[in-house]
């Protein structure tokens, strides 16, 4: 069979190398690059303060297939350590659009936290460290908080229509927030979140 005679459909079979310290992709990925300035408002203080206060906060390098349902799309996320005020920096977070939809992170290098919540403000927390899998099951918004001194590295495989939806997330915000307490990060309840 040649690559003329797939069916309808149907994708080559190819592979992808994954730097685990870098989060890098080889060949080709799809950069997002996400600065300080595109998560004012996320933070209880104001971005200025952030420290480190210059380049990408996080990048998220995705493997290019077409997002349908029959297809798994996946992506590395490398979150740089840092904080705005006392809280770590994170990802914006998001439901899926297809709100079903359930996703797998593996951590490949650092450390941080996965903070996840439903519509109804239940929340739960997990560990991110090297060789960590964690599920998200559809339904519960997702985000990740780098917690150590080196970059976040995570890979991440969800079904190709989940679809994102940062809206939800962006007006109302997650129930807890991760902050730096006299004995490490601490899980606080958010004074901004407002519940649907």
């Amino acid at each position: 069979m040649t690559t003329t005679d797939l069916p309808e459909g149907a994708l080559v079979p190819f592979t992808v190398y994954i730097d685990f310290e870098s989060g890098d992709l080889t060949p080709d990925p799809v950069v997002l690059r996400r600065g300080l300035a595109d998560l004012a408002g996320y933070f209880l203080s104001d971005v200025e303060t952030a420290t480190p206060a210059d380049g990408d906060m996080y990048s998220v390098h995705e493997i290019r297939v077409p997002a349908t349902n029959n297809n798994l799309l996946s992506s590395t996320t490398v979150l740089q350590p840092g904080k705005v005020g006392d809280e770590y920096f994170m990802t914006k977070g998001h439901f899926h659009a297809t709100r079903d939809r359930a996703e797998i992170y593996l951590t490949l290098s650092g450390q941080g936290l996965l903070v996840m919540a439903l519509e109804d403000g239940t929340t739960e927390t997990k560990e991110m460290r090297p060789g960590i899998v964690n599920y998200v099951p559809g339904h519960w918004a997702h985000r990740s908080v780098n917690t150590g001194d080196e970059p976040l590295v995570f890979y991440a495989v969800y079904i190709g229509d989940a679809g994102y939806d940062y809206a939800t997330i962006a007006e109302q915000g997650f129930p807890v927030i991760v902050v730096e307490g006299e004995r490490g990060p601490e899980i606080v309840a958010n004074p901004r979140y407002r519940r649907a």
